[in-house]
């Protein structure tokens, strides 16, 4: 997860800009769970208002990223797990949160019969840790 540390009311940022965040998700085997004040310090914002989340939002999608929960937290301090798009865990959401029950059959059933036990166990962890952030 992302930290600060701070110093006489100044903070220290994990990310410089956009592409950083996106190496880091990279880094992360394509995942991240990140603070929402650092997603705010990337928009240069003040605070995290409507449009300030739509914009964060948009610049991920550019990104080829995604997040959870679908609606950004309002508060600095909630955090939010940043995915990258077409991705087996960008499939796991998509057919959790999705519309089209075909699609979640499909995304679902090579989940479960994935051959590769390894990739399955983490694909496993990865939706724990996100049905986790949902809930609370």
């Amino acid at each position: 997860m992302a930290t600060a540390v701070e110093v006489e009311h100044e903070w220290e940022y994990s990310y410089k800009d956009w592409e950083a965040l996106k190496k880091a998700v990279d880094a992360g085997g394509g995942v991240l769970r990140v603070v929402m004040w650092e997603l705010r310090h990337l928009e240069d914002a003040g605070r995290l208002g409507v449009h300030v989340r739509a914009s964060i939002s948009r610049n991920l999608l550019g990104l080829g990223l995604a997040h959870l929960p679908k609606e950004l937290p309002s508060y600095q301090e909630q955090e939010a797990v940043i995915y990258k798009l077409g991705t087996p865990a960008a499939a796991v959401v998509d057919a959790v949160a999705g519309e089209s029950n075909k699609e979640a059959e499909a995304a679902l059933r090579r989940l479960n019969t994935s051959r590769d036990s390894e990739k399955l166990q983490a694909v496993t962890e990865k939706f724990a840790e996100l049905s986790e952030i949902l809930e609370g």
